[in-house]
């Protein structure tokens, strides 16, 4: 236990330098998919979470678990589109902006529009995220997702 808790700081860490490198150029889809999957790899361990259901999101199937709704709050965490369950809207925006392929990011933009204040008064964080990616999944014809 103690190892990893020491890894997976580290392990965020070197994803997080990776994401912002790719930041300051702009990504194209599949390296956007590649760092989904980075960012995957680290919720999903911790929350139990198996590839079926974390792959159902992209059909708009979302679990009712605890489980899953804590991954999906792990995620949003991550790529800081929340923080303690609250949209952190100027961030997502920079993002959009500056990750996203440019046929992307109309469609990521309205759908962070419409959903901004979606979960507003939910106190529980993994309820709040998991209400922040339906609607996501809703608004936003390109969604894609860990």
């Amino acid at each position: 236990m103690v190892f990893i808790g020491k890894v997976v700081p580290i392990v965020c860490c070197a994803v997080w330098l990776i994401f912002m490198q790719q930041q300051a150029f702009g990504i194209d889809q599949v390296q956007l998919e590649k760092t989904a999957r980075t960012f995957r790899k680290v919720c999903q361990p911790k929350h139990k979470i198996s590839d079926d259901v974390a792959d159902d999101v992209n059909r708009g199937i979302f679990a009712e678990t605890k489980e899953f709704k804590c991954y999906i709050s792990c995620l949003l965490e991550i790529m800081q589109v929340v923080r303690k369950g609250k949209v952190n809207y100027e961030k997502s925006l920079r993002q959009i902006d500056t990750m996203l392929p440019e046929h992307m990011k109309p469609s990521f933009r309205a759908g962070l529009e419409a959903c901004k204040s979606v979960a507003q008064g939910v106190k529980d964080h993994c309820e709040a995220a998991t209400i922040l990616l339906q609607c996501f999944y809703k608004n936003n014809p390109m969604f894609i997702f860990p």
